[in-house]
């Protein structure tokens, strides 16, 4: 039987810096890992299709997938956007909320429908503010955090997490299907039955995706889901353990492709991402896959947009892949570990601790080591966002 790893204690004693005192980064830049899920979301195009399978057999399946929910099929996401809208009787010049980074293809899909959209400002945590529009949707990007009290709730860049769960009126997935003559395709999930029977009534012949690939994502969902679950808590366990910074919580709706980890207020959010990005560590920035949308930043935009893009700054995305080894697991917390040791943000969330390592450090080199010193407050309690 295998043991709990041990984060806590995994790496202690102080680190070098890249480029100082003969310091090396986690990985060479050649270094070669396993794919992270982003990379294997789209449906092998050598994948075996049942020549048999309808429309209707891949929505059962889906539909059983999602323990019985209420499901329609659609060629691509921007269709089943356009669909949905029709659906709901959005009128001409009605604003449409959307979050201030909304994804280009959520924004025209909305102007394109003759709506406008409103851009909302979100806080340190991701989560939207409210919105007097009759229609809203959230978008969590690549299934990163678990969705507040989102009644449109956009996805299409990952696929759904298997099972029952508390889902909003509508839910939109993508199905990253391979056949671009039919398109990529598109799951909206469905919490309305009124919308739904609204929405299946409209969808016509053209509107559907490659019935055999829909359904053999369908197919594969489970083994995929199961793998890249075990390995995206694990790694959410050790960046908690060992590097002690406020991570989002799993989401129950959406396969999740990363861990997102928030760079403290004490630090500078250039100074963490160059360190961390120097250990040849596979981080991005958040705002580098989806920034603000141009339009935000218009005086009828996003109101505190400024506030709202500094929010976003603050989170990394560290890829996780469903055939990682813990190795691979280890090297990408590793890389945030040492950056927020160098910086002095170590154990954040957890100031007790904080403090302890500090006491340690100070006894085992002495004064005026280069060691963990921490750069917040140890005489309180850190709440996560605050």
């Amino acid at each position: 039987m295998k043991l709990p790893v041990d984060w806590g204690t995994m790496w202690l004693g102080g680190f070098c810096a890249v480029g100082a005192l003969g310091g090396l980064p986690v990985r060479g830049a050649d270094y070669a890992a396993h794919p992270p899920l982003e990379d294997l979301l789209t449906l092998p195009a050598n994948t075996t299709l049942q020549a048999e399978a309808t429309i209707g057999l891949a929505e059962k399946a889906w539909s059983e997938q999602l323990d019985g929910a209420l499901v329609v099929l659609a060629r691509d996401a921007y269709r089943a956007r356009r669909l949905l809208h029709e659906a709901a009787g959005i009128q001409r010049d009605e604003w449409v909320g959307v979050p201030a980074n909304a994804s280009h293809d959520l924004a025209e899909s909305v102007k394109h429908h003759g709506a406008r959209p409103r851009f909302l400002d979100f806080d340190a945590r991701l989560r939207l503010t409210t919105s007097a529009s009759r229609f809203t949707w959230a978008q969590v990007l690549r299934g990163l955090w678990q969705p507040r009290n989102a009644a449109w709730l956009d996805c299409a860049d990952t696929l759904p997490m298997p099972g029952a769960a508390m889902r909003p009126a509508v839910t939109l997935y993508g199905l990253h299907l391979p056949d671009a003559g039919s398109g990529a395709g598109a799951l909206l999930v469905f919490n309305d039955a009124a919308l739904y029977a609204e929405v299946k009534a409209l969808r016509k012949p053209a509107d559907c995706p490659n019935a055999a690939q829909a359904l053999a994502q369908c197919e594969r969902l489970p083994e995929l889901a199961a793998r890249q679950s075990a390995n995206l808590a694990e790694a959410r366990r050790g960046l908690h353990e060992a590097a002690g910074l406020a991570t989002h919580e799993p989401n129950t709706l959406a396969l999740a492709t990363a861990v997102a980890v928030q760079i403290p207020l004490e630090c500078d959010v250039a100074t963490f991402y160059a360190y961390v990005e120097q250990e040849n560590t596979p981080v991005r920035w958040l705002p580098q896959i989806q920034p603000l949308h141009y339009a935000a930043l218009r005086a009828d935009g996003a109101p505190d947009h400024r506030g709202t893009a500094a929010n976003l700054a603050r989170w990394l995305y560290v890829p996780v892949g469903p055939e990682y080894t813990f190795e691979e697991i280890k090297h990408g917390v590793l890389g945030i570990v040492k950056a927020a040791e160098y910086l002095g943000v170590r154990w954040r969330s957890n100031p007790a601790h904080a403090a302890e390592y500090a006491a340690l450090m100070d006894r085992t080199y002495g004064d005026g080591h280069d060691a963990y010193r921490p750069l917040f407050a140890l005489d309180g309690v850190f709440a996560a966002g605050d």
